[in-house]
């Protein structure tokens, strides 16, 4: 009777051990779905730029990188009232070559206006006709900031890949007409740092936009909180199905798209309905890995407040065995002036107790086990 009271007591012990580290866990543990991380361009001669007091413009040059070491860009910049001008001419780009041999998840570059604070804002793509590269005119509310180019999978991304490209550096002589520099590190946050660099195959004879718009829906799909098994359920916050809308949004018009290039290759809804696929699926994206809105700072807020709730209730179930009945001695397993502390036989509680869902997770697991055999090495050694 005694033993089989004193192993009802270990698993509560145990229990009781595992929400503790439930409730740890969900306290200090960096969420799995977001993954912002900083990006540093150690580059030289990359500088940060103010533009807000120019009457004119300037001009401004961007090198490339390691990644691109032969590609360059010349652009001017000028400030109006409310945003800045960027303007890129005919023979701006050059030793640019398609964003594919980066990698096998890109298919395009994006050109930023990076704040002093590392806030991206996409400016806008950089498309080919060919292999050159076609000049573009592009604004941004920023004033001051610094600019690059990253290769991406699709035209929409909300934040920048890791792989940049070209860099804005110093401008040659300081002048009336120059922008001020600022000092300060070239850095970036970004969400979106995890992609297939490695070298795929070629580029089929497929429009760039149509494999732009098949990235963005196979990116989506296996992002953030898409990609639980539990969004099908049936269960979810306004937020969520929000997020699951725009995902199926992003795969109609895909359908869409490869309906309209079956038929006619060269019709213009090809573009048009991959375009606006790759816009939803990044807006799912986003949604999905925290990006934008709070939809993942509102899920684990609720996790917290489970694991809350489950450590309460393993400590009131404990409390009540405590108090159930006074230390009693246990004749033959400890020493005549050892007095242990073992409740009542309590079959009406120990077999109603479920374990927390959290407790499923693998981790935890070996955390329960650990416990269990330190309370059992414990008990055989006040027996000997």
């Amino acid at each position: 009777m005694a033993l089989s009271e004193r192993s009802r007591l270990s698993s509560l012990v145990a229990v009781l051990a595992c929400a503790a580290v439930c409730y740890a866990d969900a306290q200090t543990a960096p969420p799995q779905t977001i993954q912002l991380r900083v990006i540093e361009v150690h580059e030289p001669d990359g500088q940060i730029l103010s533009y807000r007091h120019l009457a004119g413009s300037t001009d401004i040059r961007m090198r490339g990188t390691r990644l691109a070491p032969k590609a360059e860009i010349k652009l001017k910049i000028g400030s109006r009232p409310g945003f800045v001008e960027l303007d890129i001419n005919r023979g701006g780009i050059t030793g640019l070559e398609p964003a594919h041999r980066l990698g096998k998840d890109f298919l395009t570059y994006v050109l930023w206006a990076v704040s002093v604070d590392g806030k991206a804002s996409n400016l806008g793509e950089i498309t080919f006709e060919g292999e050159r590269p076609v000049p573009v005119n592009l604004t941004t509310p920023y004033q001051t900031f610094w600019l690059m180019l990253t290769a991406e999978p699709n035209y929409a991304v909300v934040d920048p890949s890791a792989q940049v490209v070209l860099y804005s550096v110093k401008q040659a002589s300081p002048g009336e007409n120059d922008a001020l520099p600022i000092k300060g590190d070239l850095f970036f946050f970004t969400h979106y740092a995890a992609y297939e660099t490695a070298q795929g195959g070629g580029i089929e004879a497929i429009p760039n936009q149509l494999l732009q718009a098949r990235k963005a829906v196979e990116l989506a799909s296996k992002s953030g909180l898409l990609a639980a098994e539990a969004a099908a359920n049936g269960r979810l916050s306004k937020e969520e199905a929000y997020t699951h809308e725009a995902l199926k949004q992003a795969e109609t018009f895909l359908a869409r798209s490869e309906a309209a290039f079956k038929k006619n290759p060269k019709d213009q809804a090809v573009a048009q309905f991959a375009r606006t696929s790759a816009q939803s699926a990044e807006n799912a994206r986003a949604l999905a890995m925290g990006a934008v809105g709070g939809l993942v700072v509102r899920q684990l807020e609720q996790e917290l407040e489970q694991a809350r709730h489950e450590l309460a209730q393993a400590r009131h179930q404990l409390a009540a065995l405590k108090t159930t009945k006074p230390a009693v001695d246990l004749p033959d397993a400890t020493p005549a002036n050892v007095v242990v502390p073992v409740p009542d036989a309590a079959p009406a509680v120990a077999p109603q107790f479920v374990a927390p869902p959290l407790v499923k997770q693998p981790a935890l697991w070996f955390a329960v086990t650990g416990w269990a055999v330190a309370i059992v090495l414990l008990f055989r050694r006040r027996s000997i």
